[in-house]
């Protein structure tokens, strides 16, 4: 089993969010991905869920970012959702393109996301057949998004195929911090009323968070966590939020955390004055 990238590590799902980022995280819309590295170690990929990562953007992951920084990325929706997790012909091709693509990668790429769809559990394939069919060379982490997945049989083929399962702060599903592997996962969606991500977690929330985290990490020494409540700049702020919280905040990110603080105050200013 291949060795898991140890301690705490915060980031953002995505980066690319030129509209809303730049102002409150960026400089500018110039190198975001660059300008998001020399503040967190870890990304998540989101684009990989739409399009196959081509070789030129998995190059430049290569070549051109910090060799301690990594990354998760996401499966296909092809597989995840219009396949429905079923194995076929087609699927495998997906399937294999997409591992052969990352290959290059792979020693930076902590774990692959199965972001399965708020579906029942009957109407989409059968998962151990889908977990046997993947690459080995990677690991895994799945996020439910419907409660007819939460039973044993689930958690128990999780550990069995030891993938990881999602600890998520979402809407619908409640949060469970079950471990079922030697790392966890866990993302932040927010709690917007018309778009989950459309949320700023309040500082209340976020501490009552730390219990979570740290009976978390007393379970296990690998752990990755995401926000992905990204409009308007909230994202990295509310990571850099929580690092703080955790007393993990390094110098260059307090600089930053300041930065974003002025930014929302000004702005909170002029949304008063209007």
């Amino acid at each position: 089993m291949i060795v898991m990238r140890k301690g705490l590590h915060i980031g953002t799902s995505g980066w690319s969010y030129e509209d809303d980022w730049v102002g409150p995280f960026y400089q500018s819309k110039k190198g975001m991905l660059g300008q998001y590295l020399d503040i967190f170690d870890t990304a998540e990929i989101n684009s990989t869920f739409y399009s196959p990562p081509s070789k030129g953007f998995i190059s430049y992951l290569v070549k051109s970012t910090p060799k301690n920084t990594f990354f998760t990325a996401k499966l296909p929706q092809k597989i995840t959702h219009d396949h429905r997790l079923n194995i076929s012909e087609e699927t495998r091709e997906i399937l294999n393109d997409f591992f052969n693509r990352l290959k290059p990668i792979s020693k930076r790429m902590y774990a692959l996301l199965i972001q399965l769809p708020p579906w029942d559990i009957k109407t989409m394939g059968d998962l151990e057949s889908f977990l046997s069919e993947l690459d080995n060379s990677f690991r895994y982490a799945i996020e439910f998004r419907d409660e007819s997945w939460l039973m044993n049989s689930t958690w128990e083929l999780l550990e069995a195929y030891d993938i990881a399962h999602v600890i998520v702060d979402e809407p619908k599903l409640p949060i469970d911090l079950r471990i079922t592997t030697d790392f966890s996962y866990i993302r932040w969606h927010g709690h917007g009323e018309d778009v989950w991500y459309h949320y700023l977690y309040t500082k209340r929330e976020l501490e009552d968070w730390l219990p979570h985290i740290s009976h978390i990490c007393d379970r296990t020494n690998s752990v990755v966590a995401y926000f992905n409540n990204h409009f308007e700049g909230y994202a990295p702020f509310n990571a850099l939020q929580m690092l703080q919280l955790l007393g993990k905040l390094t110098s260059k990110q307090d600089r930053k955390l300041q930065s974003m603080n002025k930014y929302f105050s000004l702005e909170q200013t002029r949304l008063d004055q209007f």
